[in-house]
C-alpha cells in the first residue's frame, strides 16, 4: 500500500552497491521512510491466542507487515469495553495507520472513537456491526449456513445422540446461528434410515442456556453441564468461551484416553468432539470439522496491495471499481461479508473421527450444493 519504504529500501541497496564497488559514487546515509505506517490490533477477551479471528487477523497483519505494507505493528488484548477505549486512545497517539479492532465486544467503542478521530482510518473485523462511520471499514461472515451445515455434521458424528451448539454473548446471528444449527440436526434426522436413532439437539431447556458469558470459565462451565447429560459434539462460537470448550473437552479427551482399560464385554468412554469455527483445527485432536472464516480473502478484497496468497481459495479477481485512497491505503471495498458463495467462509473436515467413518467431506459438499441451489434455506430451517 505505501511505496516509500520500498524506495528507501532500494536506495540503501544502491548505496551499499556503491560502496563494494569504491567507484566514487555519492554516498549519504539512507533516510527513514518519511511515512512510517503502523498496523495496530485490539482484540478481546481471548485476544490473539483464541485460533479464530484475533489469531488469524494477527497473523494477516504481520505478513503484510513483512510484504512492506506495514512497516510495525502493535497489538493490545483488552477485557473490557472501558479497556478497548483506552487502547483505542494509545493507538491513536501511536499514531496508527490504520487500528484494528476484532471482535463484536469493542464494536460500539470502535464507532465513537472513530467518529471522534476521522482523519485516521479503522477496521472492524467479525464485528457484526452495520453503523459504523465513514472511516471504518469492515469485515463480516455470515456463518448461518456453515452453522446449519455443522448441525448435520454434529449429527453424523455423534455416538451419543445428543449435540448442542453454544454461543458467546454478543457474538452477531446469535440466533440465527443456534436456529440453523437445529435445522441441520432436524435434518439428519429425516434423512436418515427409519432405524437409525434421531439425534437430539440439546436447547435451552435440556442444557443451561446456549448463549454464555464470553469468558473461559463460562465455557468450561458449557462443557461440564452439556458432558454431564451425554453430549458428545458441541459447536462454540465465541472468542474466551469458545477457548474454555475446546480447553475442557481437550483435558477430558486425555483423562479418558489415559483411564484404566475397560473390562471386556464394556464399551470404551466416549470422547467428546468438537466442530471448531476459527483456525484449522490440528491444534487440538479433539477437532473434527472446522468452519473457517477467510479473513485474508477479504482483506484481499477489501485492499488490492494486500500479499497476495498461493492458496486458489484465497485468490480475489481484481476490483472492477477503482481503488480509493484512504488514510494512505487503496481501498476497493469498504466492507466486505464472507460466505459459502464467495469464498470468504470454508467447512471442512478434519483428519481423524469424522474422515474415518462419516464420509463428511462428501455430506459438506452435497449441503453447500443444496443451500447454493435453494433447496435448503438454512434461514427458515
Amino acid at each position: 500500500m505505501r511505496t516509500k519504504a520500498m524506495t528507501t529500501v532500494l536506495g540503501a541497496g544502491f548505496s551499499a552497491l556503491c560502496l563494494v564497488a569504491m567507484s566514487g559514487c555519492s554516498v549519504t546515509a539512507p533516510e527513514p521512510p518519511e511515512d512510517a505506517t503502523t498496523g495496530c490490533l485490539v482484540s478481546a477477551p481471548a485476544g490473539f491466542e483464541d485460533h479464530s479471528a484475533g489469531a488469524l487477523t494477527l497473523d494477516e497483519t504481520e505478513l503484510a507487515r513483512s510484504a512492506g505494507i506495514f512497516s510495525a505493528t502493535s497489538s493490545q488484548r483488552v477485557s473490557d469495553s472501558s479497556a478497548t477505549s483506552a487502547a483505542l486512545k494509545r493507538m491513536s497517539a501511536q499514531h496508527c495507520s490504520l487500528t484494528t479492532v476484532i471482535g463484536p465486544g469493542g464494536a460500539t467503542e470502535l464507532g465513537d472513537h472513530a467518529r471522534q478521530n476521522s482523519d485516521d482510518l479503522f477496521l472492524g473485523v467479525a464485528s457484526g456491526h452495520e453503523d459504523f462511520p465513514k472511516n471504518v471499514l469492515s469485515i463480516d461472515f455470515d456463518l448461518v449456513p456453515p452453522a446449519f451445515i455443522a448441525g448435520y455434521i454434529a449429527a453424523t458424528a455423534s455416538e451419543t445422540g445428543k449435540v448442542s451448539a453454544v454461543v458467546s454473548q454478543g457474538f452477531p446471528q446469535a440466533k440465527k446461528i443456534l436456529r440453523a444449527f437445529d435445522g441441520g440436526v432436524d435434518l439428519y434426522n429425516k434423512e436418515s434410515d427409519a432405524d437409525v436413532e434421531r439425534v437430539k439437539s440439546y436447547r435451552d431447556s435440556s442444557v443451561s442456556a446456549r448463549t454464555v458469558a464470553d469468558t473461559e470459565a463460562a465455557g468450561r462451565s458449557f462443557f461440564d453441564t452439556a458432558d454431564d447429560a451425554d453430549v458428545d459434539v458441541m459447536v462454540p462460537f465465541g472468542s474466551a468461551a469458545a477457548m474454555g470448550v475446546v480447553t475442557a473437552a481437550t483435558d477430558a479427551r486425555m483423562e479418558r484416553r489415559s483411564a484404566e482399560p475397560k473390562p471386556d464385554g464394556e464399551a470404551d468412554a466416549i470422547l467428546p468432539k468438537i466442530v471448531w469455527y476459527g483456525a484449522a483445527g490440528a491444534f487440538s485432536k479433539t477437532i473434527i470439522a472446522t468452519i473457517e472464516p477467510n479473513i485474508r480473502r477479504g482483506l484481499r478484497t477489501m485492499f488490492p496491495e494486500w500479499p497476495q496468497s498461493k492458496n486458489p481459495d484465497e485468490l480475489v479477481e481484481p476490483s472492477k471499481a477503482k481503488p480509493v485512497d484512504m488514510g494512505g491505503f487503496l481501498v476497493s471495498k469498504r466492507h466486505y461479508e464472507g460466505t459459502l458463495d464467495n469464498g470468504g467462509v470454508g467447512i471442512a473436515a478434519e483428519d481423524g473421527f469424522l474422515s474415518r467413518v462419516s464420509d463428511a467431506g462428501r455430506s459438506i459438499a452435497d449441503l453447500r450444493e443444496r443451500i447454493k441451489s435453494g433447496d435448503i434455506d438454512p434461514e427458515k430451517s
